[in-house]
């Protein structure tokens, strides 16, 4: 009797592994982490594995709050340039002699408050948010141009917290980004929170007839958005030790694919807090490789958007087959 529940037990933890929406992906990044240790084995050895934590830390932060919006039914294109707003006039403060303190609070207070002005007028209009966030994106970049005046502001040591190393050799982004995805995963699991933003994202009339505030939860979402922004700019800032006006740019276009490639539906109501780290690895380790192999950076580009239709393309298949 016994012998046959544990059957049953194992075949049912088979079956749940088989269907679960990160199991394809995670398939895909063990077989091209197989394959690039045999072709460059340098590229497995554990300082080449510190250097991908460390490289992959600032789109990995970016990425959770990206997964949070797409799954709730947004989308939000302005946060590589709100990195580099935030990054720069952090360090334009700091300049001035603020406090080191003063200038985080009103890093966070600023980003908080964009990112809430931007989730009011999307939760209230029914305006795309790609427009929305298209939008602000331009003004973020103009902001950040205006503050730097095209040039770096170096800040020094005075910032060096979140860039320091700790142990195992890796690098504190790695310990941030890693805490807040075990935090989000949980809060999106356990918490009545992260039912509310499934459902949203499923179906915003279903989930206003069931008592949620679909219109200030969005809201909510979008300056959750804000702070993880906050964070991934302050570490960049704290990387960096300078406001360079490209720090972030183009790190939207990694935070969406990381999180597509994931697994997460740009339709909402679909995806994983863990699947989207898989996927910020595995694009991480994609550009490491690359660099590590020794190819041109122009191929780089090709194969990793090879990569991420590969593997929405073997999830989209998976998902047709669970259904």
């Amino acid at each position: 009797m016994n012998t046959k529940a544990g059957k049953s037990r194992r075949l049912s933890i088979k079956r749940s592994l088989l269907q679960s929406e990160t199991a394809p992906i995670f398939l895909v990044f063990i077989v091209f982490i197989v394959i690039v240790g045999i072709i460059q084995p340098r590229f497995l050895m554990p300082l080449n594995i510190r250097n991908i934590l460390i490289q992959v830390s600032i789109t990995g932060m970016l990425a959770l709050g990206m997964t949070l919006v797409m799954l709730s039914g947004g989308i939000d294109l302005s946060v590589g340039w709100f990195v580099s707003f935030i990054g720069c006039a952090m360090a334009y403060l700091m300049v001035t002699g603020l406090s080191i303190p003063i200038v985080v609070i009103l890093g966070v207070i600023t980003a908080i408050l964009f990112s809430g002005i931007m989730g009011f007028i999307i939760s209230r209009t029914k305006i795309e948010p790609f427009i929305i966030s298209l939008g602000f994106m331009i003004i973020y970049q103009g902001f950040t141009y205006l503050i730097t005046k095209g040039s770096e502001i170096g800040i020094g040591d005075q910032f060096k917290l979140l860039g320091r190393t700790f142990p195992l050799g890796i690098g504190m982004p790695a310990y941030v980004f890693i805490s807040l995805a075990i935090f989000l995963s949980l809060v999106l699991k356990y918490m009545k929170f992260g039912r509310r933003v499934y459902a949203v994202g499923c179906n915003e009339n279903a989930a206003y007839l069931a008592g949620i505030n679909v219109k200030n939860f969005k809201l909510a979402i979008y300056i959750i958005n804000g702070l993880l922004v906050s964070i991934a700019a302050m570490t960049q800032l704290s990387r960096l030790g300078t406001g360079n006006p490209l720090m972030g740019s183009g790190k939207e276009i990694d935070a969406i694919a990381a999180a597509v490639v994931g697994g997460t539906a740009l339709s909402g109501g679909k995806g994983s807090i863990w699947g989207t780290v898989i996927g910020v690895f595995l694009l991480g380790s994609i550009t490491n490789a690359m660099n590590v192999i020794g190819m041109s950076p122009h191929w780089q580009y090709v194969f990793k958007g090879a990569v991420i239709v590969v593997s929405v393309t073997v999830s989209y298949y998976s998902s047709l087959r669970s259904s």
